[in-house]
């Protein structure tokens, strides 16, 4: 019995030990988490998701999206902490899996118009050299005056939209103009420009290209499109809040051809 009682005590005891053991390496994980910083819930993709997705789709189907827990130290901005967030959402922007998803790259309710354009206008972008360009003068909120210079234009009779609608209609000859130049557009808004690099010795730009969109009207765009295809665009900046004027074509002015003799 003595021995029996023996075996007994020492199970006990090496039970009380192993219980022992388990709360002191609980212990030691909360110690190392608290080490590591409080953890804090976040939303994880369980694979990648395109741009322009809708999300109410995968969240409907399950699985998609899960909670993992992360050190409050590698907390994301604006990480989404919970799918309730995700409701209704569209990605602006790639999301990829087991990567915590910040709220700017969803896009929720109305459209996003990052460029600022106007109401009723439209945003259309040319690629221009850089002198016609400004050189690196303009900037994005800046006013500019749109030229062309057209070469070899024509003038139809009765009108182009007459012409296209029944071109055999009109039966006289079409009329070849000299190169001419005119404003296209008086006055726009630059919304974003792409202007070519400072050379940081000389302080000059290069002579490479600028990428600028402007924001028209409907038949302004129209227009710019038409002479980005057959002329020579040029910018010009304009003062602060100072409008532009629309000025008369023009070639070459006869005083300035000298005849001789």
């Amino acid at each position: 019995m003595r021995s029996r009682g023996l075996v007994v005590a020492i199970a006990i005891v090496l039970a009380v030990a192993a219980a022992a053991a388990v709360v002191l390496y609980t212990q030691g994980v909360k110690d190392e988490a608290r080490q590591g910083g409080e953890l804090t819930p976040v939303i994880v993709a369980s694979q990648d998701i395109p741009a322009n997705t809708p999300l109410d789709p995968l969240i409907a189907q399950g699985g998609v999206f899960n909670e993992v827990q992360v050190p409050a130290s590698s907390l994301v901005a604006n990480a989404v902490q919970s799918v309730d967030q995700l409701n209704g959402a569209t990605t602006s922007t790639p999301i990829f899996a087991n990567e915590q998803i910040p709220s700017q790259r969803l896009s929720t309710g109305e459209p996003l118009n990052e460029l600022g354009i106007s109401e009723g206008h439209i945003a259309v972008s040319v690629e221009i050299d850089a002198p016609p360009g400004g050189l690196g003068n303009i900037h994005a909120g800046d006013n500019v005056q749109v030229f062309a210079t057209f070469q070899g234009a024509t003038v139809v009779p009765g009108g182009l939209q007459k012409f296209l609608n029944s071109p055999t209609v009109s039966t006289q000859p079409q009329k070849q103009l000299p190169p001419f130049t005119m404003t296209l557009i008086p006055t726009v808004r630059v919304l974003k420009i792409q202007n070519p690099p400072i050379d940081v010795e000389t302080g000059r730009s290069d002579s490479s290209r600028i990428q600028v969109t402007l924001d028209l009207l409907p038949e302004d765009g129209q227009n710019l499109v038409y002479a980005q295809e057959i002329a020579h665009i040029w910018l010009g900046l304009l003062p602060p809040k100072e409008q532009g004027k629309q000025l008369g074509a023009t070639a070459i002015p006869d005083k300035l051809i000298k005849a001789k003799g």
